[in-house]
């Protein structure tokens, strides 16, 4: 498991997130920008004992995602996040796909009950942690990682937590899962203690009435196109798949003529989503194998999928593969140092 830490020093601005941000710019529950200085905002230690030092490794870095270069530090000196370990429910996803002609001119961006009340609930905690009349607050990413592409995902998404005020704080992933608005989503490449943190949060999050912790369901949710972030409004509560379940459909619905039954969202999830790994370790193994894990052991998410659709596994139960990701430097080399 990963030895060194990433810390990256930056401002959040809270309206960012829906509602203060209306439409496809705002964010979502568990996607943030954070303003950063790419000479002096990011922070690498080799060890847990090891002085952290400045890198400015990211400055001008990129990666190629569907195509296009996609640099990690934009424009604006900000970084995208996406917070490590959770996932809540879409507010504007985007369906990146071959469309069926009968589709074509619809809505390219769906949304799920509860998208809006997620980002809504994570606007309204960050807005109690101001202490004047301005937007920003100071906060910090931390990531577990040795390599400098390991903290950046193939999107140019920087992976991990953060913490607002001081490093014993709470992170806004753990309190998001916490108090329901977020579903635990592992990767392979957390480690053991990060995960234990979130199925932590998870035991009371899951409990909650009224919120997308105890809306989840097994029984396969249709898919409904006119469901979009135009027509969000408080309160959106409703019945809803795991949210990487819907990211599937989405797609799949989008593909094909009609309405997406699940036995045949479930057909055509066994044949694979275009460009998607879909294969996760089960829970108990990779919790007790970390440090010594066989491929081999990887399971399909079809298989956890019945035949009308219905999702056969909890949200905390599966550690899904992490798509690989190439960082590039300014002058189009792979970075391999820091």
């Amino acid at each position: 498991m990963p030895k060194g830490l990433l810390t990256v020093v930056g401002s959040l601005d809270i309206s960012q997130f829906w509602p203060a941000t209306k439409g496809n710019n705002s964010s979502d529950g568990d996607t943030v920008h954070l303003k950063v200085d790419p000479n002096t905002s990011f922070l690498h230690s080799a060890s847990p004992s090891a002085k952290p030092k400045l890198t400015k490794v990211y400055a001008g870095a990129y990666v190629i995602d569907h195509g296009l270069r996609k640099r990690v530090v934009t424009s604006k000196s900000e970084i995208k996040i996406r917070l490590q370990g959770i996932d809540t429910p879409e507010l504007h996803y985007p369906v990146i796909a071959k469309w069926d002609p009968s589709k074509k001119g619809m809505a390219a961006e769906f949304r799920q009950a509860y998208g809006a009340s997620a980002a809504n609930a994570l606007h309204a905690y960050l807005k109690t942690l101001l202490t004047g009349p301005e937007t920003f607050l100071h906060a910090t990413f931390v990531t577990r990682i040795d390599s400098a592409a390991d903290a950046i995902d193939s999107h140019g998404r920087f992976v991990g937590d953060i913490v607002i005020g001081t490093t014993a704080s709470k992170s806004i992933n753990t309190w998001l899962v916490e108090n329901g608005w977020a579903y635990p989503l592992f990767y392979d490449s957390m480690t053991a203690d990060e995960i234990n943190t979130l199925l932590t949060a998870w035991k009371a999050g899951k409990l909650l009435a009224s919120r997308p912790g105890k809306a989840f369901q097994k029984p396969y949710q249709p898919f409904d196109p006119s469901v979009t972030v135009k027509n969000a409004k408080l309160p959106d509560r409703g019945k809803l798949n795991y949210p990487k379940i819907f990211r599937r459909q989405a797609t799949f619905w989008a593909g094909v003529p009609g309405p997406l039954p699940g036995s045949q969202f479930a057909t055509l999830l066994t044949k694979g989503a275009k460009g998607k790994s879909d294969r996760a370790y089960p829970l108990p193994y990779f919790l007790s194998k970390v440090n010594k894990l066989d491929p081999k052991k990887r399971i399909d998410l079809s298989t956890r999928i019945g035949a009308q659709g219905q999702t056969k596994f909890e949200p905390p139960d599966l550690v899904f593969k992490e798509d690989p990701s190439k960082l590039l430097n300014a002058s189009g080399k792979e970075v391999t140092h820091w």
